[in-house]
């Protein structure tokens, strides 16, 4: 291999790269070639796809579809290239293409359409779900049987199974092959852990190695090689995949293959040093979303009270011999000429180490603040739903949660302009007419035969199931935000714009209760006298009692 620079080898990863996209070409192939195949992980939606492929009919149409960047080009042409695919199938690689420079996308796909019939061979199309969309709209008149198919897949594919089919259609998406999964050994995306093995693995096949420790050796102190080292630590990869995964979860962020690799360019290529470039960088769509959860941001006495002292300069032993301890990793901080930012920094390196153990582990008293325990029990709940059985242990389990948490953050929620209910939690606020609070009794429980017999565990949340009294409601959707939220709320939070989203999806769930307790046989006053009045339908009769409030 010639004389490739660590810098130069990683530009492969970016997406401005000539390597981001795959298409059909006879080039004579290179050395970035080969680092781009290093990268090589197959995905369980191409192995499925080649399964499919190998027992497809004449006159099937096959459609491989996803966003922008998934990495349809490339197993498309993977497949064309294969001899066992070849001949036997048609290729249009790319929807968004015309055969024509006066030709629309959606004229290219009448005209591909028009030329296939029932003894053709399979015709293999890349499309993006967009796409896709706008086809079944504004396609020609007679291709509805396709355009009906491909309207039934976008509004039925969410609880499709793989690959959907309608008619001689099927569709293979990258949505229902999701990057991430909940894992109760906090291994939360085998993909992305693969992919960066590939990048960092340690042995004298991977060219990336090869390249990093001969630019090590001539010089050490390029960003790059620090950052690389880093990339290298299992625990710092177990940190990037956590937070990839958050943003999933909380920013309902994609992530598609080339928006991760053009990630990890700039997480090993940005300006600064590995844990400072995770958090800045405005120009990358993934950084964007991670930089919310920016460990210094954090304020507890302990890391005000270190930044406080580091940038005062005050003497620290410890300290000092952890910083000797980052000269192999080629990271360095000057305690004699203390810059803005330098606390900073090393409390987001303290938190990307926080499972590396190094030097004197000085960076690990602060381990407790960087934990992720929401994340980690939002895992388990869904583990619970998923494998819900009934088992008594499950059960009491996932009580706790239903009543400790969830009814009990909804009755918190809906009862805020009541302080006067914070002793009556069986009770509802429905609102205030001339000063007199009304409310309702309610008996807000888990359903759990709906829990038990019920689908409830999904890629990116959990639905759960509740009865109010005997009168079950329809399933509701818990995600991370959500879930924050109401463990707020049950630590005396007070919600407020930045809490949008999840307040829109709690007042959901709010109206679904109040539909069901408008009808129920007793509402109750509270007149701010501190007197509560109860009225009380039996037979046709009100009967009204007073009680003390």
């Amino acid at each position: 291999m010639s004389a490739i620079t660590l810098r130069k080898a990683l530009g492969v990863l970016a997406k401005s790269s000539s390597f981001s996209v795959t298409t059909v070409t006879h080039r004579q192939k290179d050395e970035f070639d080969q680092l781009k195949e290093q990268l090589f992980v197959k995905q369980e939606i191409e192995t499925e796809l080649q399964r499919y492929l190998d027992v497809a009919k004449p006159g099937e149409i096959i459609f491989l579809c996803g966003s922008s960047g998934d990495g349809k080009s490339e197993i498309l042409t993977r497949c064309q290239s294969d001899p066992r695919y070849q001949r036997r199938f048609i290729f249009h690689l790319d929807a968004t293409h015309s055969f024509a420079p006066r030709q629309s996308a959606i004229d290219a796909l009448n005209e591909l359409f028009a030329n296939h019939h029932q003894q053709s061979s399979p015709l293999l199309i890349g499309i993006n779900t967009g796409m896709l969309a706008n086809f079944a709209r504004e396609g020609a008149e007679y291709h509805r049987v396709i355009r009906s198919a491909i309207d039934s897949f976008l509004s039925g594919q969410q609880d499709a199974s793989r690959p959907y089919r309608n008619e001689n259609c099927s569709f293979f998406d990258f949505e229902h092959y999701p990057k991430f999964q909940f894992d109760e050994n906090k291994q939360y995306s085998s993909f992305i852990k693969a992919l960066l093995d590939n990048l960092t693995r340690d042995d004298d096949n991977n060219l990336f190695q090869f390249i990093f420790r001969r630019d090590e050796s001539i010089n050490p102190d390029l960003k790059e090689v620090a950052n690389f080292k880093l990339l290298c630590m299992p625990g710092v990869q177990n940190i990037l995949i956590t937070q990839l995964f958050k943003a999933r979860l909380i920013k309902d962020q994609f992530v598609t293959t080339r928006t991760l690799l053009d990630f990890l360019h700039h997480l090993l290529m940005g300006p600064g040093y590995l844990f400072d470039n995770l958090f800045t960088g405005a120009e990358n769509d993934l950084i964007k979303k991670v930089s919310d959860f920016d460990p210094a941001r954090l304020h507890t006495y302990e890391l005000d009270q270190f930044v406080l002292r580091y940038e005062l300069r005050l003497v620290d032993a410890e300290l000092e011999d952890f910083l000797a301890a980052l000269e192999p990793l080629h990271i360095k901080f000057d305690r004699q000429c203390v810059k803005p930012g330098d606390a900073t920094s090393l409390i987001r390196l303290f938190w990307l180490l926080q499972h590396e153990s190094l030097g004197n582990d000085y960076h690990r008293r602060f381990s407790a603040f960087f934990n992720e325990s929401l994340f980690e029990h939002y895992s388990e709940i869904w583990h619970l739903h998923r494998n819900y059985t009934a088992d008594l242990e499950q059960k009491r389990s996932l009580n706790r949660f239903y009543t400790s948490e969830l009814i009990a953050g909804i009755q918190r929620y809906a009862n805020r302009k009541a302080p006067e209910l914070s002793k009556h939690k069986d009770e509802f606020f429905l609102g205030e007419f001339g000063g007199v609070k009304i409310t309702a009794p309610v008996a807000l429980k888990p359903d759990w035969d709906a829990i038990r017999s019920k689908h409830t565990a999904h890629p990116n949340g959990f639905d759960v199931h509740l009865k109010v009294g005997e009168d079950p409601l329809p399933p509701i959707r818990i995600g991370l935000n959500l879930f924050e939220l109401l463990k707020k709320l049950n630590n005396g939070y007070r919600p407020n714009k930045y809490d949008k989203n999840a307040i829109v999806l709690l007042d959901g769930i709010i109206d679904l209760v109040s539909d069901k307790i408008k009808l129920s046989t007793e509402i109750r006053f509270y007149d701010g006298m501190r007197r509560v009045y109860s009225a009380r339908l039996d037979d046709d009769m009100i009967s009204i009692s007073g009680m003390e409030g």
